[in-house]
């Protein structure tokens, strides 16, 4: 089989829906809408948590992880409220509803996908580090997001090549071929899933271009993404992992102005991001 051929039938799973694509959790944007909404009690917003026995005990897991360790346990999800405030809980919220899309029935994808999902975690949490570590506060969140997302468009090929494999088990899909096809359309693919999904046009753009040359027109939330990508390589939480990377040369890391201490103390902060991801 050619990559072009594969490409084919990946396009055509797509465009006439024989593939089930990855849908975005409607709840997420819920809950982003209640962070700007002032009219809204913590009760109000707990009880809608709690509403979900298994999104509210996987908050309450993951509040009483080490990433948030405390000074006691926390019971329920308003005392997560009122210990990490609403923007985390919202956060971690949008993780655990997020996680729900990184599931597959072949070993070998859930393998590549446990991968993927712990990458797109400690980007999404490096690059909302950087931000306020470089007081851009106000894009904190947008970064976070960002950074989320920008591999989805691996996601989707995973799903669809699965789906092809399991229509058709006479399909021959070798492993190299399909993780050069991964690394050459998850940018195209991405963008077009988030435009699907009517996310805002940042995210789309930096899916569809972090891991292109930078140019003097690349955002600061797409810079802060990259940098977050390429740490998360070089530590090796990926799926594909690049010790050598050096970060501190790079246009990204110049853009920003970060020192070789800084970048130490991101490799840290993404390390510890592992605690959410589980």
């Amino acid at each position: 089989m050619t990559e072009k051929t594969l490409s084919e039938l990946i396009d055509e799973a797509i465009t006439s829906g024989a593939s089930a694509l990855p849908v975005f959790p409607r709840a997420i944007t819920e809950l982003r809408l209640a962070l700007q909404d002032e009219n809204r009690s913590l009760d109000a917003i707990a009880k809608q948590l709690a509403m979900d026995a298994s999104l509210a005990s996987q908050i309450l897991r993951v509040a009483n992880s080490s990433f948030y360790a405390g000074l006691g346990s926390i019971n329920t999800v308003k005392d997560a409220l009122v210990r990490l405030g609403l923007p985390r809980i919202v956060q971690i919220a949008t993780l655990v509803m997020q996680k729900g899309l990184f599931a597959a029935k072949d070993a070998a994808t859930q393998q590549y996908m446990v991968k993927l999902w712990q990458h797109s975690v400690a980007v999404a949490l490096g690059a909302e580090w950087l931000a306020k570590r470089l007081s851009f506060h106000a894009i904190a969140e947008e970064a976070f997001m960002a950074g989320l997302f920008h591999d989805i468009g691996e996601l989707l090929l995973l799903r669809c090549l699965e789906d092809l494999a399991a229509k058709d088990p006479n399909l021959n899909l070798p492993a190299n071929l399909q993780r050069e096809l991964i690394i050459r359309q998850h940018e195209s693919k991405g963008a077009w899933l988030l435009q699907e999904w009517n996310l805002p046009e940042t995210y789309r753009t930096v899916a569809a271009n972090h891991h292109q040359p930078a140019t003097e027109h690349t955002g600061t939330v797409e810079l802060l993404v990259r940098v977050a990508d390429m740490v998360a390589y070089k530590l090796g939480i990926a799926p594909r992992p690049q010790p050598d990377l050096v970060i501190s040369s790079s246009e990204e890391a110049s853009r920003l102005g970060l020192s070789e201490i800084m970048l130490a103390e991101l490799e840290i902060a993404l390390e510890d991001s592992l605690a959410l991801s589980v």
